[in-house]
């Protein structure tokens, strides 16, 4: 039996409706008044070449800034900011940790365990998931997110974790309920927590009994039946202290794979759902991308700049551990530092002209999957799902999309027309 309820923003609901309606629910649903915003902070900060100061918070525009903030992580720390709601739902992460012992030792065993993951067949699966649903639309118009990119995101989750639940929709679902409170739940809503809680035990179930299983396994033999599929799964590395270099404990592995996944599903399915809104509402952008889409390198560098347009996540968040001053502004201890990243990727010295978009930048300035001490430990995945899946939509050929349908903060619902 299920755990969590379907209202875990698993559907739309009448409060979601009411959210939207509202004048600050609807403004910051929209693409373009987050993207004015951004656009006049690059430009008050480009005057005055600081970070702004309200009260206790920070806000850290310019993009060298938002690099000497991520950097400085022994000043500005990420624990204090996600790390108790991490633990309650899954136990600590490395997301939730700041520089020590304990994330040098974690992140090096996870790191090497995803090194050990044959990249090349996850692929393939996702394509193959991709192509199919595609291929499957009859009557011209296909949902990217509910029916596309959000369930092949955990279709690959799936196979890359080793875990799967009692199926891909609820899988995505407890991803989402676990997602929504521990990165996103800055008003610390108890509906929000009580609903990550219930899927936390859901998942940590899920867990626990499949890491049991490969333990049980006599020495060498497959581990969950994905050795034809992909080769070694992650949960498979790190069982494997020759893949880890260390000896990991069950819960270990279990808080490494927990904290990994919750955020795999709808990373990829936002990003996907808002570059695709992009595209379609730009004729001139799509027939360049359409043009440019046998090219994986210049695909992905069209998705990463239509993403910079409307980003997945327009900031990241530290707490001041010390008295100190970034770019000239002063800093107190438990100041909250907020990393603009959507207006440090307009910064002109970084990205010239930044209103246009060009696939053919560098890609190191780009922080859509964070940096420093704690960038996207899914990045790899990342990095080749979400240019195959837009690419499959505009091979078949994007012609219209309708307004994104949300369920609290997370995109939902877009419905895409295609040409032919």
């Amino acid at each position: 039996m299920s755990v969590v309820s379907g209202e875990a923003y698993g559907s739309r609901s009448a409060s979601v409706d009411a959210e939207q309606k509202s004048t600050s629910g609807g403004l910051l649903l929209n693409q373009w008044f987050p993207a004015l915003l951004a656009r006049v902070g690059a430009w008050l900060s480009d005057l005055t070449g600081r970070p702004f100061r309200f009260r206790s918070t920070v806000l850290v525009v310019r993009h060298s800034h938002v690099l000497e903030l991520l950097s400085r992580d022994l000043e500005f720390q990420i624990a204090p900011v996600n790390a108790s709601r991490i633990a309650a739902v899954n136990g600590a992460f490395i997301l939730g940790m700041d520089r020590g012992e304990d994330l040098t030792r974690e992140r090096g065993a996870l790191y090497r365990a995803l090194r050990a993951v044959d990249m090349d067949a996850l692929r393939a699966g996702a394509e193959d998931r991709a192509r199919l649903r595609v291929d499957a639309v009859s009557d011209g118009s296909i949902d990217v997110i509910g029916e596309y990119a959000r369930p092949i995101a955990a279709e690959t989750a799936m196979a890359l974790f080793g875990v799967a639940g009692p199926d891909p929709r609820r899988f995505a679902e407890v991803a989402r309920a676990i997602f929504a409170h521990t990165f996103l739940n800055l008003s610390d809503d108890k509906v929000i927590e009580r609903r990550a809680v219930a899927a936390g035990v859901e998942l940590r179930l899920w867990l626990r009994t499949e890491i049991a299983r490969r333990a049980a396994l006599p020495h060498g033999a497959a581990t969950g039946g994905r050795r034809d599929l992909m080769g070694r799964d992650l949960m498979d590395g790190l069982m494997d202290a020759r893949v880890t270099g260390a000896a990991l404990d069950h819960d270990t592995v279990r808080r490494l794979l927990g904290g990994m996944l919750v955020g795999s599903v709808d990373t990829t399915a936002s990003s996907v759902a808002k570059i695709v809104a992009v595209i379609a509402r730009d004729r001139r952008l799509a027939a360049d991308v359409a043009a440019d889409v046998e090219d994986p390198d210049r695909l992905r560098g069209w998705c990463w700049e239509a993403l910079r347009r409307w980003p997945h996540n327009p900031i990241l968040l530290r707490r001041a551990a010390v008295s100190t001053q970034i770019g000239g502004t002063r800093v107190a201890v438990g100041d909250t530092i907020v990393a603009w990243t959507q207006a440090a990727m307009l910064d002109k010295s970084v990205f010239p002209s930044p209103s246009e978009l060009r696939p053919d930048r560098p890609r190191e300035p780009y922080l859509h999957f964070g940096g420093g001490l704690h960038p996207c430990a899914g990045r790899a995945v990342n990095d080749f799902q979400i240019p195959l899946l837009v690419g499959l939509l505009v091979r078949r050929g994007i012609g219209s999309v309708k307004p994104i349908r949300w369920s609290g903060p997370f995109p939902d619902h877009l419905e895409l027309r295609f040409e032919r």
